[in-house]
């Protein structure tokens, strides 16, 4: 989907509120940002800043209120639900802070679940999951269920699952939230390196040193870049 000289994302403008009652909150004011592909950029903020909403924005999964959101050049308003959903699955992996595992499956077939999604083949499918864990270092936990994996491996599995549709943007949810200091240096790392062979990595964090394993730190409160 990438054009040559064309930033992967731009946004000009954009604005998020929502109306609750009497009340409107206004989550983004005027945020206009452009992520160039191969970026690895942190936003950063306090809590409620809008961190997480312009990540969902920036995602597919809210729209924006107001303003302009092109992805490879192309205006998102022109998509309509079911082609983001195919972009969310196949464009855009996901890791988050709560790891998002099935507690009844194994690594290999957690990792498998997005390609089932896309109607590949199970051959494939197993394939591409063993592929995906071995990259991240998993080789021997592949047949484990999350409850048998530390905080550390379950991240890693869903570092996994979210890289097994190869997708152009990798958006991390304070990936290391739930880690200890060790633990979330070990994930780091592996996104680093992903980075360095080329993926665009948006990560939101609110841990200073998590952020400077990005390129690029974004700074936002209420809903502002500053």
């Amino acid at each position: 989907m990438s054009t040559v000289g064309v930033p992967l994302i731009r946004l000009e403008h954009i604005a998020k509120s929502y109306d609750l009652g009497e009340v409107t909150v206004h989550a983004l004011r005027d945020i206009s940002l452009t992520i160039n592909e191969g970026e690895f950029v942190a936003l950063m903020g306090p809590s409620g800043s809008g961190k997480s909403t312009l990540m969902n924005v920036l995602a597919f999964l809210d729209s924006p209120t107001q303003g302009s959101y092109q992805f490879s050049g192309t205006n998102i308003e022109s998509f309509d639900e079911e082609y983001l959903a195919d972009l969310r699955n196949t464009v855009i992996g996901f890791v988050f802070q709560q790891f998002h595992l099935l507690p009844r499956t194994t690594a290999l077939d957690n990792v498998r679940l997005p390609m089932q999604y896309a109607g590949v083949k199970k051959a494939e499918q197993i394939e591409r999951a063993q592929a995906a864990i071995e990259k991240v270092g998993l080789g021997s936990r592949m047949y484990h269920k999350p409850n048998e994996l530390s905080g550390g491996q379950q991240q890693r599995v869903s570092i996994a699952r979210a890289l097994v549709n190869n997708p152009k943007v990798l958006f991390c949810d304070e990936p290391t939230g739930n880690l200890d200091s060790k633990t979330s240096v070990e994930v780091m790392n592996i996104l680093s390196a992903l980075h360095t062979e080329g993926k665009t990595i948006i990560m939101v964090t609110h841990e200073h040193d998590i952020a400077e394993f990005a390129q690029r730190t974004i700074h936002i409160k209420d809903g502002e870049i500053i």
